[in-house]
C-alpha cells in the first residue's frame, strides 16, 4: 500500500514537472515577440514608445487597454454613465456608444496590474502588453490532463503543445497582442476537463466539486467572450446524442429505479444524468446572476446568429464592413499547396492544426474509438461483465498502473481482464461522442469565418494527442520488428526535418550564418538523427535489450507531429512587427497637445482605437463602430473627386453622425435615394439644400428642415482627417465601400501600386537616362515603371512593363507581351512642376504618376478612378489642387488635415461657421 502511494505520488510529480516545462516553453515563445528580432537594430526604436516598450501588434489591444484604464479610473467600463449604461464617448462620435463588453480581460489585467505594482512600478500598458503571454500558456494544463488520463505523458505533451501553439491561437496571444483570445482556449478546456471528470468520478463529493468547477469555468468564459454559448450548446447536444447512442448500443447508462431505496438515492447514482442536471440548474443560476437572466433568453438567438454571419454580411442596403475583416473571411482548407500540407500556419484549416499528418492522426483516433466501441458491444453480457474475473485472469497491480487510462487498448486486446466492461463502454462512448460532436460543430462554425479555426483546433489538437498516445503504446507494447521501428524513425525525422529547414532558410540572417549553412545544418541534424536511431535500434541483438531504442522512436514520433506547430509558432514570434510606429503615435500626441478637446478625428477604421488612446479625442470610425452607413460615407469622402463634398461629409458625420441618413431613410424608404439627396445637397448652402430637397426630391418643407438641421450645422465640429501610408494598401476596401452601388448592392475596389523604393536616374548613353522602379512583385513576376529622360526639359517619359527576375518580358499564350497595367494617363511632376498630364491610351485602366526631385524618381500606378480622389490629392500630392483641407502637421508616412475655415487648433481665431 505504501509502495502504491509512493508510485502514485511520483506519477503526479512527473506530470506536474512535464506541465511546468511545457508552460515555461510556450511562455518563452510568446515573450520572444517583444524582441523584434527580425528588425534591424537601428530600426527597432522606431516601433517602440518612449519607455522602450514595443507598440501593440493589433489595434483591438488599444481598446482593451482604454477600457481597463477606464475601469481603474471610474470603476466601470467607458468614461461615463449614460442613463445607467456604461458609455464610451470617444468611440463612434458624436453620440458615442455602449461600453458594455465582456469584462474578463479588464478584470484580469487590472488584477495583474495591482499584483505587479505590489513589487515594482509597472505601467498599465506594460502589464497589458504581456498579459496574453501570461494567460494563454495556461492552456496546456487542461489539455495535458485530459489526454494523459486517457493515454500517457507522450499523448498529453503532444496535445498540450498542439493546443497551446496552434497558429490561430498563438498568433493572437503572444506578447503585444492584448485581446480576449487569450481566454478562448484556456477556459473551454478547463470547462471540458471538469465536465468529463464530473461524469467519470465515482465519488459523489468529487462529482459535486467538478460540477461546481464546470459551472465556474462556464461563468468565467461568459465574461470573456460572447461566443461562450457555443460551448454550452455543444455540451447539450453532446449529452442528447450520448444518451441516445447509449440506448442504441445497449449500454446500461441508467440503472433501474427499483435498485434504490428512494428517488434521490437513484438520482445521485445516475452519474451522467446527475451531472448534466446539476450543471444545468447551477449554470442557469450562475449565468443569470452574472450576465442577467435576460441574457439566457437571448442566448439561443445569439447562437443562431453565429451560424448566419456570412448571410448577414451581404443582406444590408449599405455595404457591410465585416466583409473586409480577415477573420470573417471563409478560410481555405489548405494553404501553400502540397508543401503547405506539412506546415502549420494560420492560412488554412489543415495548417491551423499542424498539417495533414496531425489531421490524419486526429481522425484516425475517432475511427479507433468507433471500432473499439463496436467490438466492446458484444461483451455486454460476458461472464465478467458485472463482477471481477478470477484471480488467474486478473492483471497485476503493476500492469494496471502501467496501462493507466488505456481502457480502449485493454478492452480490445484483453477483455477478460476487465472488471467492469460497461464502464469501459461508457467511457469509450463518452470520448467518441464528445470529440465527434465538438469537431462537427466547430467545423460548421469555421464556415462562418477563419476566426473559428481556433475553436476547431481545440478538439482536433486533443485527438492528435490521443493519436500519439496510442501510437506510442503500440510501439512500446506491440512493435518489436527492428525494420519497422527504423522506418518509423526515418519517417518521423523527415517530417521533423521539413519545418527545421524552413525555419533556417527564413531566419539564417538572424542566426548570422550563410544561406548555404542554413541548408547544411538541418541536413546534418537529419543525418545525425538517423544515425543515432540506427545505432540504438540495430546496435543490440534483441530490441528488448536496448533501453533507449523504443523511447527514442516514441520521442521521434511525437516530435514529428508537434514540430510543424512548434516551429510555426517560433517563426511567428520572431517575425512580429508592431502595427504602428513613432510617426503615428507622435501625430496623435501632437493632436492632444494642439487641438481643442472637441476636435473629432476621422480616417479609415483600422487605427481608430489607437487614435482614441493616444490623442484622447473622439473618433468617427473604429473597430467597434463598423456600421454600413459610417463605412460608406467615410469611404465616399476619401474616394470622391470633390474635396468640398468630402469635407462636407465629415462635417455632417462629426455633427450628427448617422442621424441625417437614417432620417432620410425614414422619409424615402430607399437608402440609395437618401444618399443621392445628401450627395447633391451637402455642398450647397442650407437654404439651397432645403430648396433642392423640396423641389427636386419631393420632401416636405418640415422634412427638409429636419434634415438640413443635421447636415448643415451653424457651428461645425472641428475635424481632422488622418492620412497615412497604410491606407494606400487598403485602398481596395475603402474605395469598395465608398463606390457602393445601392441598386446592385455591389461595388468595385481600386488600388495604388506603390514603389518599393525611390530610384536614381542612371545614364544609358547618348545623353539619355533611365530608372527602373518595381511597383509590385508577385511570385517572381515584377511589375515595373520604366522612366526615361533626355538632356532637355519636358523630355521625361514613362511606361510600365511586366518582366521576370532576369528582365525577360512576360508573354501570354499567344506570345504577346503581358502587362495588366494598361496606362490611361501619364502625369509627370519634377521639382514640384507638372511637366506632363496627358492621356496615353483611352482604353487604359490606370494612371501613372511619376515624381522626381534632384534626379531621384518614384512612381505610383493607380486605378484611374483614384487620379483625382481626395486621398490622392491630400496624401500623395500634399494638398495640391484643392482648398477644402489645410495641412496642419506631418510626420513620416502620416499627415493631418483640418477642414478649412473651422477653428481646430488651440487659440485659433477665425470663422467657425460652415463655409457652405
Amino acid at each position: 500500500m505504501i509502495f502504491m502511494d509512493k508510485s502514485k505520488i511520483m506519477s503526479i510529480l512527473k506530470s506536474v514537472a512535464i506541465i511546468l516545462v511545457i508552460v515555461c516553453f510556450v511562455s518563452f515563445l510568446r515573450f520572444q515577440s517583444a524582441d523584434l528580432s527580425t528588425l534591424p537594430t537601428d530600426q527597432q526604436a522606431y516601433y517602440k514608445d518612449s519607455n522602450g516598450l514595443p507598440y501593440f501588434t493589433e489595434m483591438d489591444s488599444y481598446y482593451n487597454l482604454r477600457m481597463t484604464q477606464d475601469f481603474l479610473d471610474y470603476g466601470h467600463l467607458g468614461d461615463t454613465i449614460n442613463n445607467g449604461t456604461p458609455w464610451d464617448t470617444l468611440s463612434y462620435a458624436p453620440e458615442g456608444r455602449n461600453a458594455e463588453y465582456p469584462p474578463m480581460i479588464v478584470y484580469v489585467t487590472a488584477f495583474l496590474y495591482y499584483m505587479a505594482n505590489m513589487f515594482s512600478n509597472m505601467s498599465l500598458m506594460k502589464v497589458a502588453f504581456y498579459a496574453s503571454a501570461i494567460i494563454a500558456p495556461l492552456a496546456p494544463i487542461p489539455a495535458f490532463i485530459i489526454v494523459k488520463r486517457i493515454t500517457n505523458n507522450y499523448g498529453g505533451t503532444t496535445a498540450a503543445l498542439i493546443v497551446a501553439l496552434a497558429p490561430n491561437y498563438f498568433s493572437h496571444t503572444f506578447a503585444g497582442f492584448f485581446d480576449t483570445d487569450m481566454f478562448n482556449v484556456v477556459l473551454p478546456l478547463f470547462m471540458i476537463l471538469f465536465f468529463i471528470e464530473s461524469i467519470k468520478s465515482s465519488k459523489l463529493a468529487y462529482r459535486i466539486v467538478y460540477i461546481v468547477l464546470t459551472v465556474l469555468s462556464m461563468v468565467l468564459f461568459s465574461l470573456a467572450w460572447d461566443g461562450y454559448i457555443f460551448y454550452i450548446a455543444m455540451l447539450i447536444i453532446f449529452m442528447i446524442i450520448y444518451l441516445i447512442l447509449s440506448f442504441v448500443l445497449n449500454i446500461d447508462l441508467i440503472k433501474p429505479r427499483k435498485d434504490y431505496s428512494n428517488i434521490l438515492s437513484w438520482f445521485v447514482n445516475q452519474k451522467e444524468i446527475f451531472s448534466i442536471v446539476m450543471i444545468v440548474i447551477i449554470g442557469i443560476i450562475g449565468l443569470g446572476v452574472t450576465n442577467g437572466f435576460g441574457s439566457l433568453i437571448d442566448a439561443p438567438f445569439e447562437l443562431i446568429g453565429l451560424t448566419k454571419l456570412q448571410s448577414a454580411i451581404s443582406s444590408t442596403a449599405f455595404p457591410n464592413v465585416a466583409i473586409s475583416i480577415a477573420e470573417l473571411q471563409i478560410p481555405n482548407l489548405l494553404s501553400g499547396g502540397i508543401a503547405g500540407a506539412f506546415s502549420a500556419n494560420a492560412g488554412g484549416i489543415i495548417n491551423g492544426v499542424g498539417g495533414v499528418v496531425a489531421v490524419f492522426g486526429a481522425f484516425t483516433i475517432l475511427i479507433l474509438f468507433a471500432h473499439s466501441l463496436l467490438k466492446l458491444r458484444s461483451y455486454r453480457t460476458g461472464k465478467y461483465a458485472n463482477k471481477k474475473p478470477p484471480k488467474g485472469k486478473r492483471e497485476s497491480a503493476s500492469k494496471v498502473k502501467e496501462s493507466n487510462g488505456t481502457f480502449i487498448s485493454n478492452a480490445v486486446s484483453n477483455i477478460d481482464s476487465l472488471s467492469d466492461v460497461n464502464k469501459i463502454k461508457r467511457e469509450t462512448l463518452l470520448y467518441l461522442t464528445l470529440f465527434s460532436v465538438w469537431i462537427l460543430l466547430s467545423a460548421i462554425a469555421v464556415t462562418q469565418g477563419s476566426r473559428f479555426i481556433m475553436v476547431l483546433m481545440i478538439p482536433l489538437g486533443l485527438c492528435v494527442g490521443l493519436f500519439v498516445g496510442y501510437a506510442v503504446m503500440y510501439i512500446r507494447d506491440k512493435l518489436n520488428d527492428k525494420n519497422k521501428l527504423m522506418v518509423i524513425a526515418v519517417a518521423g525525422l523527415l517530417l521533423t526535418f521539413y519545418p527545421i529547414i524552413q525555419t533556417f532558410m527564413v531566419f539564417y540572417p538572424l542566426y548570422k550564418i550563410s544561406s548555404t549553412m542554413s541548408f547544411i545544418i538541418p541536413i546534418i541534424i537529419l543525418v545525425a538523427g538517423i544515425g543515432i536511431s540506427a545505432l540504438l535500434i540495430y546496435g543490440f541483438k534483441d530490441i528488448k535489450s536496448s533501453r533507449f531504442a523504443k523511447p527514442a522512436v516514441m520521442l521521434i514520433l511525437m516530435f514529428a507531429i508537434v514540430s510543424p506547430t512548434v516551429f510555426g509558432a517560433y517563426q511567428v514570434s520572431e517575425s512580429v512587427v508592431p502595427s504602428t510606429s513613432d510617426p503615428m503615435w507622435d501625430s496623435m500626441t501632437w493632436i492632444k497637445e494642439n487641438t481643442t478637446n472637441v476636435t473629432t478625428l476621422t480616417s479609415w477604421w483600422d487605427f481608430g482605437y489607437l487614435f482614441e488612446v493616444a490623442s484622447e479625442r473622439p473618433t468617427l470610425f473604429d473597430g467597434g463602430s463598423q456600421t454600413g452607413i459610417r463605412a460608406f460615407w467615410t469611404g465616399k469622402a476619401m474616394a470622391t473627386n470633390d474635396t468640398n463634398l468630402s469635407a462636407a461629409i465629415f462635417e455632417m458625420l462629426a455633427y450628427s453622425g448617422d442621424e441625417a441618413t437614417e432620417l432620410l431613410d425614414n422619409y424615402t424608404h430607399d437608402s440609395g435615394k437618401s444618399v443621392e439627396i445628401l450627395e447633391s445637397t451637402l455642398t450647397l448652402t442650407s437654404e439651397e439644400a432645403k430648396n433642392r430637397m423640396v423641389n427636386s426630391y419631393g420632401l416636405t418643407s418640415v422634412q427638409a428642415d429636419n434634415v438640413v438641421n443635421l447636415t448643415h450645422p451653424e457651428n461645425p465640429v472641428p475635424v481632422i482627417f488622418v492620412a497615412s501610408s497604410d491606407m494606400l494598401q487598403k485602398a481596395g476596401w475603402w474605395t469598395y465601400f465608398g463606390s457602393w452601388d445601392f441598386d446592385t448592392k455591389n461595388s468595385s475596389g481600386y488600388q495604388y501600386l506603390m514603389p518599393q523604393k525611390p530610384v536614381k536616374m542612371e545614364s544609358i548613353g547618348n545623353g539619355k537616362y533611365q530608372a527602373n522602379i518595381t511597383n509590385l512583385e508577385e511570385e517572381g513576376i515584377f511589375h515595373k515603371t520604366v522612366i526615361t529622360k533626355g538632356a532637355e526639359n519636358n523630355t521625361t517619359n514613362a511606361t510600365t512593363k511586366t518582366v521576370f527576375a532576369n528582365g525577360t518580358p512576360v508573354k501570354t499564350q499567344n506570345n504577346t507581351t503581358f502587362n495588366p497595367f494598361s496606362i490611361n494617363k501619364l502625369i509627370v511632376i519634377e521639382d514640384n512642376i507638372i511637366w506632363k498630364n496627358e492621356t496615353i491610351n483611352e482604353s487604359g485602366n490606370y494612371t501613372l504618376l511619376v515624381m522626381g526631385e534632384n534626379g531621384t524618381y518614384t512612381s505610383i500606378i493607380m486605378s484611374k478612378e483614384l487620379e483625382n480622389a481626395m486621398f490622392t490629392k491630400l496624401f500623395i500630392l500634399t494638398g495640391f489642387g484643392q482648398k477644402a483641407y489645410e495641412l496642419v502637421h506631418m510626420e513620416e508616412g502620416v499627415s493631418l488635415w483640418k477642414i478649412s475655415g473651422i477653428n481646430t487648433l488651440k487659440n485659433e481665431t477665425g470663422s467657425t461657421n460652415s463655409s457652405r
